[in-house]
């Protein structure tokens, strides 16, 4: 498979917020709680890959620059591999796999809950995503794709209730997303 020059620097940036994560991590620079810090700082990246991913299409159809198209891609399985990191050290390095204290967890808070439905969303897209599938599914592939809109909402439900009380980020992430729906809205 070849990149294409905006599909290398797309991953040059997606990568930084993991490389500065392991580097603090290397370095001792994490906060007192460490686990915390990076589950927060995967969950966000994730969020805003995901984003950045709803721009893309809007973007695209106002300027008709074609390099918006590999960007959406990159963008959204970044997304998805920070979800991936965001689950992985929330059920792996927290909770050490440890069914019998997850599950109770997951009962307990709402915010898990909606953070797992919204993961197991992003399953099909990341699948669906690769190049072989997409043409053996033909129209399904922008059907399932459709469902990155429900997700976003999701996600931020997820957020919203796992900031506890702090309003501010969730109310600018909500803003975020009204404006990418309302400028694909405005495009189609």
């Amino acid at each position: 498979m070849k990149f294409s020059k905006i599909q290398v620097i797309s991953c040059f940036f997606a990568f930084l917020p993991g490389v500065v994560l392991i580097t603090r991590l290397i370095q001792g620079n994490l906060s007192a709680n460490p686990i915390q810090e990076a589950t927060i700082l995967t969950g966000r990246t994730a969020v805003y890959l995901l984003l950045i991913s709803l721009y893309c299409s809007p973007l695209f159809n106002f300027s008709k620059m074609s390099v918006f198209i590999p960007i959406r891609k990159t963008t959204g399985l970044f997304a998805f591999y920070y979800s991936l990191a965001h689950f992985f050290i929330f059920s792996v390095i927290d909770y050490q796999l440890n069914i019998s204290w997850i599950k109770p967890e997951i009962q307990q808070k709402p915010f898990l809950q909606i953070g797992l439905i919204a993961l197991l969303f992003l399953i099909p897209l990341a699948i669906t995503s690769i190049q072989s599938i997409k043409r053996k599914i033909g129209k399904w592939w922008k059907r399932i794709h459709r469902l990155v809109y429900v997700l976003t909402s999701i996600v931020i439900i997820h957020i919203s209730l796992a900031s506890k009380g702090d309003i501010i980020d969730p109310l600018i992430l909500l803003s975020i997303y009204t404006i990418a729906m309302a400028l694909r809205g405005s495009f189609f």
